[in-house]
């Protein structure tokens, strides 16, 4: 049993004659494993210096330091984990942590809070003169669960206490979990208590209904507020303007994520045609093997559930059951995306199972690709085009091409949003959907990340359509990065989506 197991190690650890390898092994022996990859117990996907594959410690600082620096004098901003969610009693779905969290310090469990205190000029915070202090003014704290032995048998290690310092936040503080409320009480009760005669009252930035749980738990310190008549506001509103902004570290995360992407896109394409040809496959297998091809190529999961609509499904935007069965004669929409090192891709390709469109598919095809392809071009950084802007002319141009498909009629520029029901495009990032409070109308800035996904939807049972294009689906999905020139970077070129170049890559298979 496990006592034969480890005499055995004993024994043959002892016939190791290089002092190189056995060094090696002290080392991993000395590396304080955590619940998430380290430089030290996982050198493949993280580098010295790391928190998360690809981000530098230096640069969660900086985010921290810029976070604190929006904040106004004497308030106090908690950033609460994702919730965790269960797929049965006691089966837990995989948990992704709560982005504007992962984007201030790259702490990946889910028992964990986050705070900001900063301080008023009234308690020996060194104001600047404009209403906010400067970034060193502001002291971080991080609340985990502390190490547990027991726990560790049958989930693995907590970072505890000695990892959260040593690996997320070594310029800050990190206490227990369940001392937050009465920590976060007693700096509360401070800052009130030093601002003396001055104006500054103490404020609470957080998103109560991020995880309620830990809501719950931190009532004493929403009813101390609510006592002083103290409102409480979104700190989400405060990290989003933030994370719209890419570095450049994130933007090569995104780079990655969509190459993957667009690779695994490529063989999915391939095996659709043979899985159609075959028979019997049902669009689910297409998810599977699009899995398969993103983690083979580094991403650590999906960024979303895929959408493999078939035929008419692909009138459906958000089709997910996946389980119809594949025919040679349908065109099939796929919008997937992987997920690596945290940062999202989201690209959508529509192609003929057969290898080849009909001339009907290929003319509705090609009108939704002249559209994809005129608003990237338009995507720029020049201090007036924004997604919103982008969305109108998609509008403008979609209602040519179906005049000219003989869809619509030139005064029916109304009902474009009938078979185009979507926006062009949202920004992009560690969520697919990023930033969800940042406005579509400002003004597209370098370092934004967006998708760019026209569509057409032609529902098979509407009488105003002609009969030759109902029941046809087609969206064409880039990612885009608006570089330091202003001009946009296509990230997704990778993917085919030329009408040849479609048709050659799903012939492959056959």
């Amino acid at each position: 049993g496990l006592d034969h197991l480890g005499t055995m190690h004993m024994r043959l650890s002892r016939r190791v004659v290089n002092p190189h390898l056995h060094a090696r092994h002290a080392r991993r022996r000395c590396a304080l494993a955590i619940a998430q990859p380290t430089a030290e117990t996982h050198a493949h996907l993280v580098r010295p210096g790391e928190v998360t594959p690809g981000i530098a410690g230096a640069e969660y600082a900086a985010r921290r330091a810029a976070m604190a620096s929006r904040l106004p004098r004497g308030s106090v901003a908690l950033f609460a984990p994702a919730p965790l969610a269960y797929m049965s009693h006691d089966v837990p779905y995989p948990f992704q942590q709560a982005p504007d969290l992962h984007y201030l310090c790259g702490f990946a469990e889910p028992s964990c809070l986050l705070a900001c205190v900063k301080r008023g000029g009234g308690d020996g915070g060194r104001s600047s003169g404009s209403g906010v202090d400067a970034p060193d003014d502001a002291e971080w704290l991080l609340f985990v669960e502390p190490s547990d032995p027991a726990q560790a048998l049958w989930d693995g290690p907590r970072a505890g206490i000695d990892g959260a310092r040593r690996h997320i936040l070594p310029d800050g503080e990190v206490l227990k979990i369940g001392a937050a409320p009465t920590a976060l009480l007693r700096i509360l009760d401070a800052m009130d208590a030093s601002r003396g005669d001055t104006a500054i009252r103490p404020g609470l930035l957080f998103d109560v209904d991020r995880n309620p749980q830990l809501t719950a738990a931190l009532r004493p310190v929403l009813e101390w507020c609510k006592e002083r008549q103290l409102r409480v506001t979104r700190a989400a509103a405060h990290v989003q303007p933030l994370r719209l902004l890419k570095s450049d570290a994130e933007a090569a995360l995104m780079a990655r994520a969509a190459d993957a992407t667009a690779e695994a896109f490529l063989e999915t394409m391939a095996a659709s045609s043979a899985a159609a040809a075959r028979g019997g496959a049902t669009e689910a297998l297409l998810a599977a093997r699009f899995e398969y091809e993103t983690r083979l190529r580094g991403c650590g999961r999906l960024a979303y559930p895929c959408v493999v609509a078939s035929g008419v499904r692909a009138c459906t935007l958000h089709y997910m059951h996946n389980n119809a069965l594949l025919s040679p004669g349908d065109l099939l929409l796929m919008d997937a995306g992987g997920s690596f090192g945290g940062y999202s891709a989201d690209i959508t390709r529509t192609w003929p199972l057969s290898g080849t469109f009909t001339p009907e598919q290929r003319d509705v095809y090609s009108a939704v690709l002249s559209v994809n392809e005129a608003c990237i071009a338009a995507a720029k950084g020049d201090g007036g085009t924004s997604i919103a802007s982008l969305h109108h002319l998609s509008l403008r141009l979609t209602h040519e091409a179906l005049v000219q498909l003989g869809v619509l009629g030139p005064g029916e520029a109304h009902r474009v949003s009938r078979y185009y029901p979507h926006n062009i495009g949202h920004y992009l990032g560690l969520d697919v959907h990023d930033t969800p409070l940042a406005s579509q109308s400002q003004p597209l800035l370098p370092g934004m990340a967006l998708t760019v996904e026209p569509g057409l939807y032609f529902p098979p049972d509407d009488p105003q359509l002609p009969a030759w294009c109902r029941g046809i689906g087609v969206r064409i999905e880039d990612d885009i990065v608006i570089g330091s020139d202003g001009a946009a970077r296509v990230l997704t070129t990778r993917a085919p989506k030329a009408v040849a170049e479609v048709e050659e890559a799903v012939r492959r298979g056959l």
